[in-house]
């Protein structure tokens, strides 16, 4: 290389180093997962963002119109349109005594055919609520899954059993055992699932649910489960109903959904309604022949036993005078004051279990018997009304991965009848069947609430 090639590439390279340094300076740094910031002090590129993705479509429940409430309705075809019309997906047939639309002693002949017309509607028919199960011999029990298994139905409701309180309650246990050993051979049999449904009131056998989930353990869900009643289940107080659905989980077979309010009546002469609270001082009241009670005004001083009975003023009856002075029947002398010191009191002399020590009931209840259990009690109200948190219960459905079917039943007051499954209603057609609607679409939002992709 002469003398001029050398200093021709020297200042070539003195030129085009300090622009490929400056190139590379300006690079950031690949980046790893563990690297953090780059040596130039510069912060990671943000990562792409992920492909979006499909939303699982809601899973889906079919909720029936129970034909109990459209008994009014007597054809096949008048009940699957008023289903459509009620926007329920399905129907649940009443194989029941009449007004019942098909007749329990002929389920083979008349089933078949009524579920069919039904189904022509374009509704799901896979249910049906039969009688009673203490109603039913082994053999009709038989002849009834068979026949709807043949119809093409998965489910048949029985109706529960209730407890004896005279007698021992294990030795009935054992003998609900035995009719439930028979109810699940006959379904594993006709490869049917029957749902056994506890009855309202404190003596229904499986009202409480433990009393009848160890029985029902013994067999195969798929063949015998319980028929989960909302507005029953409410009852147990407030959200003890939870813990008794977790507890059945694979052993309900199928819900009946329906609503209850609490509603008190004391039962007080010219009184209802919740308790108002504590009563300004009174005179003390003094109980009539007819029930009624009047106020009196207590005697100035005790009379002497034996004496004359201390009568009231105004001619009332004497606290404990005339019918043997200060101890009889328990009542207190008239120097002594109102019969409860807190307040208001009552003298009734003839009902010795409403005294106290502290003297009788303030304010005395109609025909002498204080209000049942504080006037308290449930009446079925429509849907969303009363105390069941449907989305709670769908929620819970949701944990269970429950899939059998339900049906609505709306038994409030003010339906014409059809609450009570009579053959015929004094309301207009539109009236009823909106309102059944309203339930419906009730439900359908409380899903829609629960937001556990479950739907109806």
């Amino acid at each position: 290389m002469d003398r001029r090639s050398f200093l021709r590439g020297s200042l070539h390279a003195a030129m085009v180093g300090p622009l490929a340094a400056n190139a590379f300076a300006q690079t950031p740094p690949a980046q790893t997962p563990a690297a953090g910031r780059g040596a130039a002090g510069q912060a990671p590129r943000p990562a792409a963002p992920p492909a979006p993705t499909t939303p699982a479509a809601p899973r889906k429940l079919v909720l029936d119109a129970h034909s109990r409430n459209l008994q009014w309705l007597r054809t096949a075809d008048e009940l699957g349109a008023a289903a459509v019309e009620m926007v329920c997906g399905g129907v649940c047939l009443t194989v029941q005594p009449f007004p019942g639309h098909v007749d329990p002693a002929r389920p083979a002949q008349d089933l078949p055919a009524f579920a069919k017309q039904v189904r022509s509607h374009g509704v799901r028919v896979t249910q049906i609520q039969g009688p009673a199960i203490a109603s039913l011999t082994d053999t009709q029990a038989d002849a009834l899954a068979g026949a709807a298994a043949q119809a093409g139905f998965t489910h048949y409701t029985l109706g529960g059993l209730t407890y004896d309180w005279t007698k021992p309650l294990t030795p009935q246990l054992d003998a609900v055992k035995l009719r439930i050993e028979k109810l699940a051979r006959v379904s594993e049999k006709h490869r049917i699932t029957c749902a056994y449904a506890p009855v309202a009131g404190a003596a229904s056998i499986g009202g409480p649910v433990l009393d009848l989930l160890p029985i029902l353990k013994l067999y195969n869900p798929r063949f015998i489960g319980l028929h989960w009643d909302t507005g029953h289940m409410a009852l147990h107080a407030d959200g003890v109903w939870e813990a008794l659905m977790r507890h059945a989980g694979p052993y309900i077979a199928s819900i009946g959904w329906r609503d209850r309010g609490w509603v008190q009546d004391l039962g007080l002469l010219g009184e209802g309604g919740p308790y108002a609270g504590p009563s300004p001082r009174v005179e003390p009241l003094v109980t009539q022949p007819d029930g009624s009670a009047v106020p009196g005004t207590p005697g100035a001083a005790a009379p002497a036993r034996g004496a004359a009975p201390g009568g009231r003023g105004g001619g009332g009856r004497g606290r404990a005078g005339g019918e043997g002075g200060d101890d009889a029947g328990g009542g207190r002398g008239p120097a002594r004051g109102p019969a409860n010191s807190a307040g208001a009191g009552s003298i009734d002399a003839n009902n010795p279990l409403y005294r106290s020590l502290d003297g009788e009931m303030p304010k005395r209840p109609i025909g002498g018997k204080n209000a049942k259990g504080g006037g308290w009690s449930a009446p079925s109200v429509a849907m969303g009304t009363g105390m069941v948190d449907i989305p709670k219960v769908v929620t819970v459905l949701a944990a269970l991965g429950f899939t059998g079917p339900s049906e609505l039943q709306s038994e409030y007051a003010g339906l014409g009848g059809a609450e009570r499954g009579a053959e015929k209603v004094d309301r207009p057609r539109q009236f009823v069947l909106g309102m059944l609607k309203r339930d419906v679409i009730t439900i359908r939002k409380s899903f829609e609430m629960a937001n556990t992709g479950l739907a109806i």
